[in-house]
């Protein structure tokens, strides 16, 4: 673990942020990044299995940030008209659940409901800056994430699971649901992978505490 450092991302340090930490499995670049673009944009769904696996890994590393949680969940994805051809994040999460060791005895949410979906499509984030970011999370995401059953988060700790960490716009909005309507107790996420800040790419994973920015070995 390293020592702490001055973060750029506004969230960092903000008193306000809904969700407590975030980790990641390893940094948006090279063939990972061209791997999950296939998968993402062009339905390579083949990597599902792969990319599951490298999030079971991470978890089985870190068991003991995961194992508190009550519910490990995927971040929404909208899938239909304007919307993506599958939910990619969630198919991750699937797979995950499949090849974690002794993945049976973990809180996976695979069943026909979510706990949190997305209601509508909204503008991809990425490619924005932080404050484009922070205003369409803010003005067209927040509206349309919705939690279906509050008896199965109010009160729990939730792992939110996502392709990519890029300032926590997206996380920061799934914690604020999830916790403003689902009444959930905590909120923190796992990532695929980190987009790199354009200052730095020096470590292969990034967390968020709730204060200031430690990087963690994958």
């Amino acid at each position: 673990m390293a020592g702490t450092s001055r973060c750029p991302n506004p969230l960092c340090a903000s008193s306000a942020r809904w969700f407590r930490w975030s980790i990641a499995a390893a940094e948006r670049s090279g063939p990972l990044e061209v791997a999950l673009n296939a998968y993402k944009y062009r339905g390579a769904r083949e990597w599902a299995p792969v990319f599951g696996g490298m999030l079971a890994g991470l978890m089985e590393r870190r068991r003991h940030l995961v194992e508190p949680f009550d519910l490990i969940t995927a971040s929404p994805t909208f899938v239909g008209r304007s919307g993506r051809e599958f939910d990619h994040t969630r198919s991750m999460l699937v797979e995950a659940a499949r090849q974690v060791r002794d993945g049976g005895g973990w809180p996976f949410d695979t069943g026909p409901v979510p706990a949190i979906v997305k209601t509508q499509p909204t503008p991809r984030l990425a490619w924005l800056d932080h404050r484009e970011r922070r205003r369409v999370a803010e003005e067209q995401l927040r509206p349309v994430l919705h939690v279906p059953d509050r008896s199965r988060t109010g009160g729990r700790r939730i792992l939110v699971v996502d392709d990519v960490f890029t300032d926590g716009r997206t996380l920061d909005e799934v914690a604020r649901a999830l916790r403003l309507q689902g009444g959930a107790r905590e909120v923190c996420g796992l990532a695929l992978c980190r987009q790199p800040w354009r200052a730095h790419a020096a470590a292969d994973t990034a967390a968020l505490p709730s204060r200031g920015m430690r990087v963690i070995g994958g």
